[in-house]
């Protein structure tokens, strides 16, 4: 069925958090941001009075979640394993299988939160922002048609649009209709290291009607005079479009009575200080398809700038931006030092970007001494720790020594006698017991460690 647009941003939508676009969708597997987007649809979809989810606790089974986020039910272990140790969400209660005279039940997971700085590293990522802010009013149809239903790529490039438009507000309140959008702006936000599947997913993305490109791009061959990056924009529904024909509901048994976020005076969390208003997604009917080479516009230009600062002529720099990507030329460009160039360091340069050589041994090499240092400081810290713990107990059982022996001197010998019947019968081993009857300094610290047991008690 072809999908007609976006419902307009008074309808459906859900406050997303911007780290679901900049480090779940940049960095994950379909499966996970499949299970992810489908958890925040479930969660931040159903809000009460106060803009807070009804249920953070989500119910999944394996049959929903195949049915509703789009993910095999192969697929599903591995999606959940990426999803928790992502620290995207975190399991409440673990499923229950199927048994004799018990029947099973599903697991409960919620979406995990954190108080930490706002950040986009994957690395530092210990849950979702919790704090104001830093989130971004995204139609429900993104998540229960195209990241459902579509191919990862074609899900990063709609949400690396609808990131950059409607994502963005500014101090009067509104927010972008359209974005300048180069293909290599493009390829870097959303991760994307095919170039082919990414301008296939641009292509198509305008075909089947999620987006369309307001302005094309132009590629200036005079020294980029003229050049201008693409601009893209989401593709909304007109005014008399039957709602029916928009993004699918999710099925009354998820409802339970709960407010839908279709109703923007619940729907809006407090702390976001964000209000809706209908100036923020005007209508924009240019439908234009762009071929390739609107597509790669700035890129052309940047890869352009960068061979002529590396000494080709025109001709050989125009040549080489249209074989390669603005990133392999980057990197060559980079490398190239480490390779030895002796006489023709240009022809060595042209060969390595037409060819797409590997990196360097030598920056390979570096880059593992630099691991195995990084390693060895970190065995070296850890080592300066445990003999600092190891200082710190002897030190302790030192000063509880001189605090227990007069205590002890104190017991009278049918006292000390009873002391040491127990204190060796807890010994776990003949070798210990051996050790306690014959080394008198190994029997007294064990005897203070029971007098100090007793006198915890």
């Amino acid at each position: 069925m072809q999908f007609n647009g976006f419902e307009h941003l008074t309808a459906n939508y859900i406050y997303c958090p911007n780290q679901f676009f900049e480090v779940c969708l940049r960095h994950q597997s379909r499966g996970c941001v499949r299970l992810v987007a489908y958890i925040l649809r479930k969660t931040l979809g159903y809000l009460d009075k106060h803009g807070n989810p009804i249920k953070e606790d989500i119910r999944i089974s394996y049959a929903d979640i195949s049915k509703y986020a789009g993910i095999s039910t192969r697929s599903i272990p591995k999606a959940l394993s990426d999803a928790e140790s992502g620290k995207f969400i975190s399991c409440v209660t673990a499923g229950i299988a199927n048994s004799r005279g018990q029947s099973g039940q599903a697991a409960e997971y919620r979406l995990r939160w954190s108080d930490d700085d706002y950040t986009n590293n994957p690395e530092q990522f210990n849950g979702f922002f919790a704090g104001d802010g830093n989130r971004s009013p995204i139609p429900n149809a993104y998540f229960d048609v195209v990241i459902s239903q579509e191919t990862l790529v074609m899900a990063k490039v709609v949400g690396t649009i609808l990131r950059h438009t409607v994502g963005y507000q500014n101090q009067f309140g509104g927010r972008r209709t359209e974005a300048p959008l180069s293909f290599s702006y493009i390829q870097q936000y959303a991760n994307v290291s095919d170039r082919t599947a990414l301008s296939e997913a641009l292509k198509n993305g305008i075909n089947n009607g999620y987006i369309h490109c307001t302005c094309e791009g132009y590629f200036d061959p005079n020294a980029g005079r003229h050049s201008r990056a693409a601009s893209y924009a989401v593709k909304w529904l007109d005014k008399g479009t039957n709602k029916k024909s928009t993004a699918k509901s999710l099925p009354d048994k998820f409802q339970q009575g709960k407010n839908h976020t279709g109703n923007p005076a619940i729907k809006l969390p407090e702390q976001d200080g964000k209000k809706p208003t209908d100036t923020k997604t005007l209508e924009n009917n240019t439908d234009k398809q762009q071929d390739d080479s609107s597509v790669v516009a700035v890129e052309n230009l940047e890869s352009l700038e960068l061979l002529r600062q590396a000494g080709f002529d025109e001709d050989v720099a125009l040549e080489l931006s249209r074989k390669r990507g603005l990133l392999e030329i980057k990197q060559q460009i980079e490398w190239l030092p480490h390779r030895n160039p002796e006489r023709n360091s240009l022809g060595m340069l042209r060969k390595a970007i037409e060819s797409n050589w590997s990196k360097p041994d030598s920056i390979i090499n570096a880059e593992k001494k630099q691991q195995r240092q990084q390693q060895d400081q970190k065995q070296a810290t850890q080592e300066g720790v445990d003999d600092a713990q190891v200082f710190q107990a002897k030190q302790e059982k030192k000063r509880r020594r001189e605090r227990l022996l007069p205590v002890w001197d104190k017991l009278s010998n049918d006292e000390r006698s009873q002391i040491e019947k127990l204190a060796i019968t807890e010994l776990n081993s003949d070798f210990l017991r051996g050790r306690f009857k014959k080394n008198e300094e190994f029997r007294l610290n064990q005897c203070l460690d029971l007098l100090t047991d007793q006198q915890n008690r």
